[in-house]
């Protein structure tokens, strides 16, 4: 029968607590909203200074699948302006502290809603480094007795958990951007798929429509002019 060790068990205690609380300590919000024609949608994010945000967007229904979009900050300074744009990315660092706005107008349209899907991500910096640690990683390291190859061991798990944290997240957004892509590629059709039908209906009716107006005018002529033959004879 194998025997581990105090040591060892609290070394796979670390391992299995870093595993399962090693996620991601940041902000995130995605929504998908529907922006009424002529309306303006805004919303509200508080944020502190000097963390890095990351903004996306995408009009994934309506219209010309365009939109207007505004990004101030808390002092209404414009940090992004764009007009009728389909969709847009943005990653700055943050220099004030308070509530940031985005909203999306879609006044310049006055008869089709749109839908927007977005996504915010805040991620916090080095200075919350404190904040990202949990405070049991005192307890397994330097301050609760453990032994300094145990703390680096420690110190290479989390750094590693870390980059597959990052690169999970990165993945998460991919996806849920190739996503918001397929349904708009999706919507594009089935729309173009309606326009073609609702045309090719139309074009068949108007044809046979003027066939049968073609028939029957023929057949006027036909039946007038065998009447004064017949009314001549006579």
């Amino acid at each position: 029968m194998i025997e581990f060790s105090p040591k060892m068990l609290q070394y796979f205690v670390a391992v299995f607590l870093i595993s399962i609380l090693g996620t991601c300590w940041c902000i995130e919000h995605d929504l998908t909203v529907v922006v009424p024609a002529g309306r303006r949608e805004c919303f509200h994010q508080r944020i502190k200074e000097q963390k890095t945000l990351d903004f996306e967007f995408q009009v994934i229904e309506g219209g010309d699948m365009d939109i207007n979009f505004i990004l101030r900050s808390p002092t209404n300074k414009a940090l992004a302006t764009e007009a009728r744009k389909q969709e847009g990315i943005y990653t700055f660092g943050t220099h004030e502290t308070g509530d940031y706005l985005f909203c999306f107008d879609n006044s310049f349209s006055r008869m089709t809603e749109k839908l927007v899907y977005f996504d915010l991500a805040l991620d916090y910096d080095d200075e919350d480094e404190e904040l990202r640690k949990p405070p049991w990683m005192d307890l397994m390291t330097g301050t609760g007795g453990g032994t300094d190859t145990m703390e680096v061991r420690l110190e290479e798990i989390q750094t590693s958990l870390g980059i597959v944290r990052d690169n999970l997240h990165k993945s998460v957004q991919t996806q849920r951007l190739l996503r918001n892509v397929e349904f708009r590629d999706r919507y594009l059709a089935e729309r173009n798929y309606e326009r073609v039908s609702f045309w090719s209906i139309l074009t068949t009716v108007v044809m046979m429509s003027t066939f049968v107006i073609q028939v029957i005018m023929i057949r006027s002529l036909f039946g007038s002019r065998t009447g004064g033959k017949t009314e001549t004879k006579t």
